[in-house]
């Protein structure tokens, strides 16, 4: 009798605290990601963009071993409806929509967090007074259980503005010049007002730079695009670009309904490398004075100009030629960092003409100062 006692409470105790190793505990329950509490949705062109931190613990405050899949709901005037059975027991009104798997979440990830485009039909955009959609998420790592719903977010959809055309970038040196073309939108009563045009930028990787001038849509960028500058003109001076980067730019056309102001879709992308091509100004007020010959040294010509003062100045050369006409070969090896020379390679009895080029950081050399001529006294 004793042995079946003891038989007994052993398969007791395996059944209330699991059977395997005693270092690894079993789950009594499916995990489930805590709920998603910072959803949020925009309207850009004919698509919603939702956006919401993955989670990353469960609700027993463990951390998820594995990335959450997610599924995309959404309540509409329309489906604003008693649940259907399959969905009966969580008394929720919303269709899912869309779902996205955990192998394709880092398609959606932007910086740290996820944005998933929801693209609206037309009897969603048709309604000039706009359309209310609800929105919520849920997330899930296992089949048994999803999580909770999300906060809910409410935004309404209108009629989107026309896509901006034809836009292009051009290389200035204070400046890149965008300009575009766009449809004059005609306020109607109760209607959009039309309010300009949101200017989009991002920085472009620079391996995949020199295809992206040629075909946008190999841009790989860095970051994720950010609004550069709202406009009401259909044209655009970025002057905070730097020279050796490469960028990313969009357009989209904005419209006001009331309070609410809704986006179009991006205009085709333009992509620039911003390259310094600009030389410095010519040197000015170049001097030249011929230096007689003492004990301590032979006889010299000593140059003297103004400084330049561009903040990208590298330094200046010296030519020197014995025919006026012709700007003659340089004389320093290596770019001079003040505006003086001293050239004592001068033979007795010539006389020379002198020029100064100034070199910026990016080897861009300007034109040549004017001539000065320099006699050096004979023997």
């Amino acid at each position: 009798m004793p042995v079946y006692k003891t038989a007994l409470t052993i398969i007791v105790s395996a059944f209330v605290f699991g059977c395997g190793s005693p270092n690894t505990p079993i789950p009594r329950h499916p995990t489930v990601p805590v709920p998603v509490g910072d959803l949020s949705a925009r309207q850009v062109g004919d698509t919603m963009i939702l956006n919401f931190t993955l989670p990353t613990t469960s609700t027993d405050l463990q951390p998820l071993m594995d990335i959450p899949s997610v599924e995309v709901y959404r309540n509409t005037p329309q489906t604003a409806a008693p649940a259907a059975k399959s969905r009966s027991k969580d008394k929720s009104t919303a269709r899912l929509v869309d779902t996205i798997p955990s192998e394709m979440i880092e398609q959606y990830r932007r910086t740290g967090r996820i944005e998933f485009p929801d693209k609206l039909n037309a009897i969603d955009l048709s309604a000039e007074s706009g359309t209310d959609l609800t929105y919520t998420v849920r997330t899930r790592v296992s089949r048994g259980k999803a999580s909770a719903d999300s906060n809910a977010v409410t935004a309404r959809v209108y009629p989107p503005p026309a896509t901006v055309q034809g836009l292009r970038v051009t290389l200035t040196e204070t400046a890149l010049v965008l300009d575009w073309s766009a449809a004059q939108a005609q306020a109607e009563a109760g209607g959009a007002q039309p309010a300009g045009f949101h200017v989009y930028r991002a920085e472009v990787d620079p391996t995949t730079a020199e295809a992206a001038v040629i075909n946008p849509s190999q841009a790989k960028l860095i970051a994720p695009e950010e609004l550069l500058a709202q406009t009401t003109a259909t044209e655009y001076r970025d002057m905070s670009f730097q020279f050796g980067h490469a960028y990313w730019y969009g357009v989209r056309a904005v419209e006001q309904f009331g309070s609410a102001t809704i986006e179009s879709a991006n205009s085709n992308p333009a992509v620039l490398t911003a390259k310094d091509i600009f030389p410095p100004a010519a040197p000015r007020d170049l001097e030249a004075v011929t230096v007689a010959t003492t004990k301590e040294a032979p006889v010299s010509v000593e140059l003297t100009w103004t400084i330049n003062t561009e903040s990208d100045l590298a330094g200046y050369s010296v030519y020197r030629s014995e025919n006026p006409e012709m700007p003659g070969r340089k004389l320093n090896s290596e770019l001079l960092l003040v505006p003086t020379f001293r050239d004592i390679s001068v033979v007795p009895g010539k006389s020379y003409s002198y020029r100064v080029g100034a070199v910026d950081q990016s080897g861009n050399e300007s034109p040549l100062s004017s001539p000065v001529e320099a006699q050096v006294p004979g023997p």
